[in-house]
Formats: C-alpha cells, sequence, structure tokens
C-alpha cells in the first residue's frame, strides 16, 4: 500500500551529519577492473556541502590510485568517523562513476569485484567488513540505473494520477521511493546511515524519474501540455513542499542535481525570466558557501542553455561572492570563450587521416557541430536545422560546416558517417582521435552537452555559441542561417 513515505523525508530534511574526529584508515580494494587505467577516491565529511568544482578537480585534489591488471588498494588515511565516499575509474583520461556518493565508516575496508558488467558496472560484488552497508547502496544504486526490477504498489491516495499522470507512468516514481525506502528500513545499518541514504535516494529519484521526464514532455505551442505537466507539477509541490527547501541541510550531489531541476519547472510556470527567477531563488534559499555552491553548479549546469549576455551576468554574480581562488580561476577560464574571444586551438583528424588546425580555416567563418553516434537529438538538429543552412550557403566559399564526432571507436564514427544521420556528404567530418569528451578542444569549450554547435568568424574568434542563435532546441533553422550571414558580412 502507497502509505505517504513523505514523512519519513520530511523528518529527513533537517539532516546534516555531524563530523567527527578524524583518526582511523579507510580501505577500498578494487578488484576485476581490467578496462581502466586509474582509480580516483574523493571523502566528503557529513557537515560539508558538496561542490561541483571538487568534482572537476578531482584528479588533482583526489586520491589517484593506477590500476595494475585490474586490481587497485586505495587507502584513504585519517578520515571522519562517518563520511561521503565517491570513487571513479578513468580510462584514456574519460570518467566512469563507480561509486556516486556512499556513506562510509572509518573503520571498514571493503572489496569491490566486477564479476563481467556489461553496462554501468551492473555485476559487482561487495565484501568485506562492514559490507552490508556498502552492498545495501549498490543494491540502490541499481534500482535507479534500472538493472533492478521495482514491484508496482497498489494506490491509497491520489499521487500523480491524472490522465497525464498515468499517460507517462509518473506514478512508478513512488513505488521507486517505497521500494528503497524497504529496502533501507530493512537493513541493519545503523539509524543515521539510514536517514541519510534515505534522503539522498529520494532526490536522486525525483531528480532523475520525475523532474527530468516533465521538464522534457513539453511541446511547444501545446497549451493543454503545458496545463497537464503544471497540474503534476503543482500536486509534487503540495505533497514534498518541506522537501524542496529544507533547513538546514548540506547539500549532497543529489540534492544539487533535484533542486535545479525544480527550479527549472517553476521559472517556466511563472513566467518569469529564467535567469533572473534562478539567481533570485538561489539567493533566497542559501547562504555563505552553499549560495557559491549551488550557484557554481547552475552556472555549469546551464552554460550554454542561456544566451551569452545571461552568461556573462551569472558569471559576473559569481565573481562578487565567491570565496574561493579556484572558483575565481575557473570563472576567468569560462570568460575565455564567449563571443569575441580566441577560438582555441586544436588538432582534430578526417576520415584520410589529416590532421587540421585552427590555423587551416584562416579567412573562413567556421560553423562546428559536435555530436555522438547514439544522439537522437544529434540526428534532429542536423536533420532539421544544418542541412537546411548547408543548403542555403552551399556555394559559398567563405563558409566551412565542420561536424566533429566525440565517439571513442573510429569504426562507429565511420558508421556514424555511413549513416548520413549526422553529417552531409559535403561537410568536413573529423575525429576526436578517440579521446572523446577528453579531447582537448571539449575540455577547453567546456561541452557537457550533445549536439553542440558553435560559430567561429574570419579572424580566429568566437562568434556565438549561444545556442538560439545558433538554431538549436525550439530555435529555427532560419535563426542559424542568419547568425552564419551576419558572421560573412563581417
Amino acid at each position: 500500500m502507497k502509505s505517504f513515505l513523505l514523512s519519513l523525508v520530511t523528518m529527513l530534511c533537517g539532516i546534516c551529519g555531524a563530523s567527527v574526529q578524524a583518526g582511523q584508515n579507510f580501505m577500498v580494494q578494487l578488484n576485476g577492473f581490467d578496462k581502466f587505467d586509474l582509480a580516483v577516491a574523493t571523502v566528503r565529511s557529513m557537515d560539508q556541502d558538496a561542490d561541483i568544482l571538487k568534482k572537476e578537480n578531482e584528479l588533482i585534489d583526489g586520491h589517484v590510485v593506477p590500476l595494475k591488471a585490474g586490481r587497485a588498494r586505495i587507502v584513504l588515511n585519517n578520515v571522519p568517523e562517518h563520511f561521503v565516499l565517491t570513487v571513479s575509474l578513468y580510462l584514456n583520461g574519460s570518467r566512469y562513476e563507480l561509486i556516486p556518493s556512499w556513506y562510509a565508516n572509518n573503520a571498514d575496508s571493503i572489496i569491490i569485484k566486477d564479476k563481467g558488467s556489461k553496462q554501468r558496472f551492473d555485476s559487482l560484488v561487495v565484501s568485506g567488513r562492514g559490507e552490508e552497508l556498502y552492498a545495501l547502496q549498490y543494491a540502490l544504486d541499481q534500482i535507479v540505473r534500472g538493472h533492478s526490477a521495482t514491484r508496482r504498489y497498489p494506490l491509497s491516495a491520489d499521487y500523480f494520477t491524472s490522465k497525464f499522470g498515468r499517460e507517462f507512468q509518473l506514478d512508478n516514481v513512488v513505488d521507486k521511493n517505497i521500494e528503497i525506502g524497504k529496502l533501507v528500513e530493512r537493513s541493519s545499518v545503523g539509524p543515521a546511515a539510514k536517514q541519510w541514504i534515505l534522503a539522498k535516494m529520494f532526490y536522486k529519484i525525483y531528480a532523475q524519474f520525475f523532474l527530468n521526464p516533465l521538464a522534457v514532455t513539453f511541446i511547444k505551442d501545446d497549451s493543454q501540455r503545458t496545463k497537464d505537466i503544471e497540474e503534476v507539477f503543482n500536486r509534487f509541490k503540495s505533497l514534498y513542499k518541506a522537501a524542496i527547501r529544507p533547513t538546514p541541510f548540506c547539500l549532497t550531489d543529489e540534492y544539487i542535481e533535484f533542486y535545479l531541476k525544480y527550479l527549472k519547472l517553476e521559472a517556466i510556470f511563472e513566467k518569469a525570466d529564467k535567469v533572473d527567477h534562478n539567481v533570485r531563488q538561489i539567493i533566497r534559499d542559501f547562504e555563505g558557501q552553499a549560495r557559491e555552491h549551488m550557484g557554481y553548479a547552475y552556472l555549469v549546469e546551464s552554460f550554454y542553455k542561456i544566451s551569452e549576455p545571461d552568461r556573462l551576468r551569472v558569471m559576473e554574480w559569481l565573481l562578487s561572492i565567491t570565496k574561493s581562488s579556484e572558483r575565481i580561476d575557473k570563472l576567468a577560464g569560462m570568460r575565455t570563450i564567449a563571443a569575441g574571444m580566441p577560438f582555441p586551438d586544436f588538432e582534430l583528424t578526417d576520415l584520410q587521416g589529416k590532421k587540421w588546425r585552427k590555423e587551416d580555416f584562416q579567412g573562413k567563418v567556421v560553423f562546428f557541430d559536435f555530436y555522438y553516434t547514439g544522439c537522437g537529438n544529434c540526428a534532429l538538429y542536423f536533420k532539421n536545422k544544418v542541412s537546411n543552412a548547408e543548403d542555403y550557403f552551399h556555394d559559398n566559399a567563405d563558409l566551412v560546416f565542420v561536424s566533429i564526432s566525440i565517439d571513442k571507436d573510429l569504426k562507429v564514427w565511420r558508421k556514424s558517417i555511413e549513416s548520413k544521420a549526422y553529417n552531409s556528404a559535403s561537410s568536413l567530418k573529423l575525429y576526436t582521435d578517440g579521446l572523446g569528451s577528453k579531447h582537448p578542444l571539449i575540455v577547453q569549450l567546456r561541452v557537457n552537452a550533445y549536439p553542440f554547435p558553435i560559430l567561429m568568424g574570419k579572424t580566429g574568434l568566437i562568434e556565438t555559441s549561444d545556442s538560439k542563435k545558433l538554431g538549436s532546441g525550439y530555435s529555427s533553422s532560419e535563426a542559424l542561417i542568419k547568425t552564419i550571414e551576419k558572421a560573412l558580412a563581417k
């Protein structure tokens, strides 16, 4: 029966675990991870806010250990009695999250063995001292990743059972919440760990399986669909009001994701300027370091989704409140990829193995379109926007269309070209030499979503990376054509 697990989540909202005296060593042994070359572990105390910047810098600040024959032994010295553990694996610079964020005790020592995972670490075995705590968290991660089925519970309350809610099976998120709650409550882990895990999983589940699906089901100019989504969103707000902006509360990675998705929907229904609304809400809901951390997370998440003037506005606000020299350096780096700044130098390979560099395009306007094989939105962007622009400018010698794949497998890239789904015969097709998202150009441009278009002017300066001006999303191919025409006229 779907009882109100909300009361449990509400109880958890004020939790901010106390930082306990450090003194012991925690050990993680990895076995069977032959495909990877590095393991990186990070530690965050229970009373410390999560920070996206720390994740970006984990190869610098984290505990880095090479994997040899798929094995590694990570010893974390003098950790707090209870802490948040993350472990990432790397292959050729690409990051794979093994432990997203687990509650850990410093007296424990665990072994994680991969017994032939096919996708996203779906076949791990956790053993060692304190193993129940970690095996439980792995089982919960499997539910979120879709590797473990959850049962359906009979309805006893009106959750998301409107016609729209049933159509998109939004009530399934309640089933996942109940299933996870039952698993946690049946375990014999300590009460503090149970509370922290339940709160974390609530935010993770509702961000991924409720707020995100709502955000992507909008249909342009469909007022009935918008009304249906708003009805479900308001139902959610009424049920979980205390969990949306809990105080006091330490930021977790899961809550940051949840809060930013919630803000996105809230701004739509309040018909407010999205950037003004979101910054205003962050200022209202957080203070001190938490405000700085959430503001930075918002900038990173929305970097190429908002206009260039708005992006600069958010950066100026963050610079006015930030205390971290690392963050100031990051923000300064972000400013270098604004319109009018030099396009980064690069080296990319074409189908014949020729190396192409920035200087090869001197005097040309260059439209870059980044994609990966299997990206449905990338295929749609090419079909509905880029191909129209290519047809319009087909005889213009001052313009080059460049399609860049971040596929790691050369064969996959070649097959994507043969499919003609992502680029045309007339475009220049380049490859990131198997580095994928870790290629220096991708890193310098801070590309984290695809398709990613950007326009370089004749003098090698960035013309624009504004997605609306480049025809992305609801914007039209006419917007892209107009933007290119302006660049050609300079």
